[in-house]
């Protein structure tokens, strides 16, 4: 896990569902996460819906976050899932696979803002929504 990652989200152990942030643009960001055998959204050794969405929602936190001390700023401050939509589910992760997120900054509303995101295990799709994030509050 990136060493500067938990001062960008929110989540403590047992719920970091991100381990390294691969890049943060203004656009968007990339990250990756590695199942390990204690994560508590799996059921068996498959890795469940929730945490897919759980891990585009930190991704979208630790992106932001990155930006923002790029820029000069502070980390970005706490935030919240507003809404999830175009929800698609293609298949479902096992222990030892690494998700690799893509985050895509849509429309931004004051401190709503739309993301767009994709988490792949070797470049296989697994799943895909839209998702309103509030920030700064």
């Amino acid at each position: 896990m990136d060493k500067d990652l938990l001062e960008l989200i929110p989540q403590r152990e047992p719920i970091i569902m991100v381990h390294h942030v691969v890049s943060a643009k203004e656009t968007g960001f990339e990250t990756n996460f590695t199942i390990k055998e204690d994560n508590i959204f799996l059921k068996g050794n498959i890795l469940q819906e929730p945490a897919l969405i759980e891990n585009i929602a930190q991704s979208a936190a630790a992106g932001f976050g990155t930006v923002a001390k790029k820029n000069g700023g502070e980390k970005g401050g706490l935030g919240f899932i507003g809404s999830v939509s175009r929800l698609k589910c293609h298949k479902l992760p096992k222990i030892g696979d690494t998700i690799n997120t893509k985050v895509e900054v849509g429309t931004k509303f004051g401190a709503i803002t739309l993301i767009i995101a994709k988490n792949y295990v070797d470049g296989e799709l697994l799943l895909e929504c839209e998702m309103k994030i509030v920030t700064g509050v």
